[in-house]
């Protein structure tokens, strides 16, 4: 997933890759991680704003989960996430 991140999702910061079954990835710019979330599930792949899991200012970011999927799911995954970034602007 981390490779996958740094190849679709230019400027995004992987955090807490040892933590377990989650990434979490800050976005560059002034990006509405809320929009974000949304636009990825009307491509199919459900990921959380960071926004819903802070109670202080923040970047921008989404939450990745990879638990019990395959590579492949996961380029595929990352792919729709980066194709729905493109959809907001």
């Amino acid at each position: 997933m981390i490779r996958a991140v740094r190849d679709h999702l230019p400027g995004a910061v992987v955090h807490g890759a040892a933590a377990g079954l989650h990434l979490l990835v800050t976005l560059p710019g002034d990006v509405d991680d809320t929009a974000q979330a949304a636009a990825a599930l009307r491509r199919g792949v459900k990921v959380q704003p960071l926004s819903w899991h802070g109670q202080r200012p923040q970047p921008p970011g989404l939450v990745l989960g990879y638990a019990a999927n395959l590579p492949g799911d996961i380029e595929r995954g990352i792919t729709a996430v980066a194709a729905a970034r493109h959809d907001l602007r």
